[in-house]
């Protein structure tokens, strides 16, 4: 029974890989994705040879190969817009998708190809791009109700305002008594003036008609 699992287990590594596949790798049209990918590097011996393909990871090397390297440069690339942004030395083979399309989507392979039988990292990434989204808020239209809702406001606020000459603090009277009081007291001083002269010149006139009649009784003595 245990050469029969071992033997399934040889097929299997054989024909499916050592495959690692984690969540979605997301993006939106139009701007930059990155496709992480990364293998162990301890020594300067430990740099080889690598591939991105589309679709999964076959039994040997990329299928659609778009991106291959030396371990030091790129050496084979589909496309412009396929990019490797990471630090090589350090096994940093991140693919990074420039203008990312809808057609980008699908399943990408990276295949580090490390000496020894079966011995090749292989990472299957999904890639999902999605489109920008856009405001559908259009600008605030308004309607005959809000225009004649408006000009109503603005009669009835014609129709209150104030229809007098306003008055300036500087103009204004200081005080309502004191202006009466002066009022009346310029309407009744010259009367009370009058009144007084009369009364001095009735005096007069009698003390004159006295001392006219006092010179006239002492001549006649």
């Amino acid at each position: 029974m245990a050469p029969y699992f071992i033997l399934q287990w040889i097929l299997m590594v054989l024909f499916t890989g050592l495959t690692v596949s984690g969540s979605p790798v997301r993006g939106v049209v139009g701007q930059n994705v990155t496709l992480p990918c990364k293998y162990r590097v301890n020594h300067q011996n430990d740099i080889t040879t690598m591939c991105w393909g589309r679709g999964s990871c076959p039994s040997f090397q990329c299928s659609q190969t778009i991106l291959r390297t030396d371990g030091w440069r790129v050496t084979e690339r589909q496309s412009s817009r396929y990019r490797l942004e990471g630090n090589l030395a350090q096994g940093d083979v991140s693919l990074t998708i420039a203008n990312a399309a809808e057609a980008d989507g699908g399943v990408y392979c990276c295949r580090v190809e490390i000496s020894g039988w079966f011995n090749d990292q292989r990472n299957n990434l999904e890639v999902v791009i999605e489109t920008a989204r856009t405001s559908t808020a259009g600008p605030h239209a308004y309607t005959p109700e809000h225009t004649s809702a408006a000009a109503n406001a603005s009669d009835t606020s014609s129709t209150i305002a104030p229809q007098w000459p306003l008055v300036f603090t500087s103009e204004a009277p200081e005080d309502v008594s004191i202006t009466a009081s002066t009022s009346i007291r310029q309407l009744t001083e010259p009367e009370s003036t009058g009144a007084g002269m009369q009364v001095g010149i009735s005096i007069f006139v009698v003390l004159l008609v006295i001392l006219v009649l006092a010179l006239i009784l002492s001549k006649s003595k």
